[in-house]
């Protein structure tokens, strides 16, 4: 697994979105690193480590661990680093959670953690023709971080509700699988791909891009309060560091809380850490938009699992969404 580097990025050309990517380093052992994506989703780990919740709420639980956050290409290189042992902390979707979980029973025990979004996502399309999500052709290329992601769900369950339940797999073979900055950039250049799922800020990048247009988003399809990202870890971290699991879900928790009392303070680390041409009134607008977005109480474990149960992706469905999620979050309420 390596992190994408700077030199493979295309630094959203199209919307003057310029995003850090983070090259390779070496970890100490008593680093915990914390694997996500780009975009705001990803907004309370960047305030818990700009704020010092994770170095606070550490030292309070008596863990001597420093938390790292690494920003990767997507959900196939998060369950991999995952693995391979270079991330200890992954911020995933539901839908690679759930065939993490039924594939490493036994072995490597991967479960939840933590949910940590529950935000939309905007369904854009760069062809005239394409009006809705039902107007995709064979031939269109839809852009996503991968066949296993939360956008991928997404896609599945709009293809079953507009085409039939045998049809949720409709879209697979169009899939492109690209990181969001690249995603932005292709959709744009109207060349590579013709439908790309959006999150801010990549969405107010392309509410000003011309050439694109808004056919759907993911409240269409999802059921209600559904968490689309959630944090997922080994079972043998989990078990041999209790106190570091803690402390990373108060630190979270927190960041979560300053995120919807503190804007203005929340659009600067956001935007320090991946800049955008933005006035900083529309900076602070962007946060207070997307503030209620962040939860760590996990919805919809069991009915995606079913969905996907539907579709072949899983052999059985958990009986209780508790089963699929680590102490101490599956001691408290979810669905």
């Amino acid at each position: 697994m390596h992190p994408i580097t700077r030199r493979h990025g295309l630094g959203l050309l199209a919307g003057g979105l310029a995003a850090p990517f983070l090259s390779g380093k070496a970890r100490a052992a008593d680093t915990v690193t914390i694997g996500v994506q780009f975009g705001l989703p990803y907004l309370p780990f960047l305030v818990a480590e700009a704020e010092g919740l994770f170095a606070r709420h550490a030292k309070a639980q008596g863990a001597e661990v420093t938390f790292d956050i690494r920003r990767l290409g997507g959900p196939s290189a998060l369950t991999d680093g995952l693995f391979a042992g270079s991330v200890d902390i992954a911020a995933l979707g539901m839908l690679p959670l759930l065939i993490g979980y039924a594939k490493t029973r036994g072995n490597f025990a991967m479960g939840g953690i933590s949910a940590y979004w529950k935000g939309t996502y905007t369904i854009y399309a760069n062809d005239p023709a394409i009006r809705s999500v039902k107007d995709i052709r064979p031939t269109d290329k839809i852009a996503l971080p991968g066949p296993t992601s939360s956008q991928a769900l997404v896609l599945r369950r709009a293809a079953a509700k507009l085409f039939g339940p045998s049809e949720a797999k409709r879209f697979d073979d169009q899939i492109v699988t690209l990181p969001h900055p690249e995603a932005v950039a292709a959709l744009a250049s109207g060349k590579a791909v013709q439908v790309y799922f959006a999150t801010s800020p990549f969405n107010e990048v392309l509410a000003r891009t011309a050439n694109v247009h808004v056919i759907g988003t993911s409240d269409d399809f999802n059921p209600p309060e559904m968490t689309n990202g959630v944090v997922a870890g080994l079972e043998k971290f989990v078990r041999a560091k209790p106190a570091v699991v803690r402390a990373f879900l108060d630190a979270l928790a927190e960041a979560d809380a300053f995120v919807a009392a503190e804007p203005r303070r929340t659009a600067e680390i956001y935007f320090r850490a991946e800049p955008a041409k933005l006035t900083e009134d529309q900076q602070i607008e962007m946060i207070r938009a997307n503030a209620a977005e962040y939860v760590t109480r996990p919805n919809g474990v069991v009915e995606t699992a079913r969905f996907m149960k539907e579709l072949g992706q899983l052999a059985e469905v958990p009986a209780r969404w508790q089963d699929v999620f680590f102490p101490p979050i599956n001691q408290g309420a979810g669905s």
